[in-house]
C-alpha cells in the first residue's frame, strides 16, 4: 500500500474517521490504531507480521524485566537479550545470504569450493526501522531514561504505527509514549500542517522522484553504455535529487498522516545538499538514522573521550555502520567505506586546522565547499544505485569516456532537474512561509490547492509503480 496511491489515501481516511468517532474510548482507539497498522504492513506480506510480534513480545517482556530487575548483572543480561533477538533478525534476514556468499568468495580465493547456506527468502520490508526503535526502548530502560509501559497494545503502537512503519523515521519511546497519554488534541493548524506536508511529500515522489527514475535514471543504469559521459553525469545528478525527493517525500507523507492522529514524529531531512562537510551532511540526512548510531553506538564506544587513534576508530566505524546498514553487498561495504574515511578525513583536518563549529567561512568558500561535498555525494550515489559493483564499474567507466552529447535529455527532464536543485537551495524560511500561509488559509482555499496538485499529479504520475526506494532496506 504506497503512500502515493488512492488506496493508502482512502485507507488514511477511514482510520482517521473511526479513530476520533471514538475518542472517548482509549482502549479501543489504541485498538483500531494498532489494528489498522497490521494490516498496513500484511499487504505486502502476511506472514512477515510474526517477525514485528516477535520483536514486540521479546522487548516489552525484556523492557519491564530490565526495569524491575534486582541487580545490575540481571539487568544487563536482559538488554543483551533484547540485543541479541532484535540484531539476530536483522542479520539473520538482511545480512546472513551476503556474509555465506562473502565467506564462500574468500574461500574460493585460495582453491576451495565449500558449499555454503543461503536462505531463500524476502527481505521483511522495514526490519531495518523497527529492529532499530524497538531497541531504543529496552536500552534507554537500561540507562534509566524511560520507564516500560504496562500498556501492551500502547508499546504495540510505539512499534507499529503505520504512516513510519516501514520507511521512517526511526522514532524512539520516549519521543512517542508520552504522546499516547491523555486523549489526542487537533486543531484547525495541525489538521493544514498535515495537508501541506502530505502534499509536498506527494509532489517530491511522484512529479520529481519518480518522474526523474523513469525518465532518466533507470535507464542509464540499465544500460550506461548507451549514454554519453555527459548524460551520465546529468543521471547522477538526478538520482541524487531523486533519493532526496523519494525518502524526504515518504518522511513527509508519514508526518502529515501522523498529525491527523494528533500525533508528532521527528523531521528527517533538513536541506541535506547545502551541506560544506561530511559531518554536516550526515546531521542533515536521515536524521534520526545518524543520530540513533551516534547515542547507542558512538557513544558506548567512547566517543571522542577517548585517545585519538580510538576516537577516530569510533567515529570511522559509526558511519561504515551507517552505510552497510543500507544493505547487505559490497557496493554498500565499499560506500559505508567510503564515507566513512571522508568523515575521518574531515575531522583530521577540521581539528588540525583549530576550527570550530562557530567558524563562519567567507561566501565565496561556503560555495565552493558546498559545491565540492555535493559531488563527491553525487559520485558515491553511484555505488547506492547500482545493481551489483560490475554495474557501478559500468556507471563509473561511461562516465569517464569523455563524450559529451546530450541526446537523451528531454526538456522535461531539464525543467524538472533545474527546479527541484533551485527550490532545495532556497532558504528554508521561504517554505516554512509558504506552510505558514497554506494553513492560515481559509478551507475552501486549501482545497483549491489541493485539488490543483491532484490534477498535476494525476498529469505527470508514471503509469508503472515505483517503490519508495527505502523500501528494500
Amino acid at each position: 500500500m504506497l503512500f502515493n496511491s488512492l488506496d493508502y489515501l482512502l485507507f488514511l481516511l477511514l482510520v482517521v474517521g473511526v479513530y476520533w468517532a471514538l475518542l472517548r474510548y482509549r482502549a479501543l482507539r489504541f485498538a483500531i490504531i494498532f489494528l489498522a497498522s497490521c494490516v498496513f504492513y500484511m499487504a505486502w506480506n502476511p506472514a512477515y507480521i510474526i517477525l514485528i510480534f516477535f520483536s514486540i513480545c521479546v522487548d516489552y517482556i525484556a523492557g519491564r524485566a530490565i526495569f524491575t530487575a534486582g541487580s545490575p548483572r540481571v539487568k544487563k543480561n536482559w538488554l543483551i537479550a533484547s540485543v541479541a533477538c532484535n540484531l539476530g533478525l536483522l542479520g539473520t534476514f538482511k545480512y546472513f545470504n551476503f556474509f555465506c556468499s562473502a565467506t564462500n568468495d574468500i574461500f574460493s580465493l585460495f582453491g576451495f569450493d565449500i558449499p555454503v547456506p543461503y536462505l531463500d527468502v524476502l527481505l521483511p520490508v522495514g526490519i531495518s526501522f523497527y529492529t532499530f526503535q524497538s531497541l531504543s526502548y529496552t536500552i534507554d530502560i537500561y540507562r534509566g531514561r524511560l520507564e516500560p509501559t504496562r500498556n501492551f497494545v500502547k508499546f504495540s503502537i510505539f512499534i507499529t504505527f503505520f504512516p513510519q512503519l516501514v520507511a521512517g523515521p526511526i522514532v524512539r519511546a520516549v519521543q512517542f509514549l508520552p504522546q499516547l497519554t491523555g486523549p489526542p488534541r487537533l486543531n484547525k493548524e495541525k489538521v493544514g500542517e498535515g495537508l501541506f506536508l502530505i502534499a509536498t511529500g506527494l509532489f517530491k515522489k511522484v512529479a520529481i522522484a519518480d518522474f526523474l527514475a523513469v525518465n532518466l535514471v533507470d535507464r542509464v543504469f540499465d544500460d550506461p553504455t548507451g549514454y554519453s559521459s555527459l548524460e551520465v553525469l546529468i543521471a547522477l545528478y538526478c538520482y541524487t535529487m531523486q533519493m532526496y525527493c523519494d525518502f524526504s517525500g515518504y518522511t513527509d507523507v508519514a508526518r502529515g498522516s501522523a498529525m491527523f492522529f494528533g500525533l508528532e514524529l521527528p523531521e528527517n531531512f533538513n536541506r541535506p545538499y547545502q551541506s560544506t562537510n561530511p559531518a554536516e551532511f550526515w546531521r542533515r540526512w536521515h536524521i534520526t538514522l545518524s543520530s540513533w548510531l551516534r547515542d547507542y553506538l558512538y557513544y558506548p564506544l567512547g566517543g571522542s573521550r577517548v585517545k585519538p587513534a580510538r576516537a577516530y576508530w569510533n567515529l570511522w566505524f559509526t558511519v561504515f555502520i551507517v552505510g552497510l546498514w543500507h544493505g547487505a553487498s559490497w557496493n554498500f561495504v565499499l560506500y559505508g567505506i567510503l564515507h566513512a574515511s571522508a568523515m575521518a578525513a574531515h575531522r583530521y583536518f577540521y581539528r588540525r586546522a583549530g576550527r570550530t563549529r562557530e567558524t563562519v567561512d567567507p561566501t565565496a568558500l561556503r560555495i565552493s565547499k558546498t559545491a565540492a561535498m555535493f559531488h563527491f555525494t553525487v559520485l558515491s550515489r553511484i555505488l547506492f544505485r547500482s545493481t551489483d559493483l560490475p554495474n557501478a564499474v559500468d556507471v563509473g567507466g561511461q562516465l569517464l569516456s569523455g563524450s559529451a552529447f546530450l541526446f537523451h535529455i528531454a526538456p522535461s527532464i531539464w525543467t524538472v532537474l533545474i527546479l527541484s536543485y533551485v527550490s532545495h537551495y532556497l532558504p528554508r524560511s521561504w517554505y516554512e512561509q509558504s506552510k505558514r500561509l497554506f494553513v492560515r488559509s481559509p478551507a475552501p482555499l486549501q482545497g483549491i490547492a489541493l485539488s490543483g496538485l491532484a490534477i498535476l499529479l494525476a498529469a505527470v504520475a508514471s503509469r508503472q509503480v515505483v517503490p519508495y526506494i527505502y523500501f528494500q532496506f
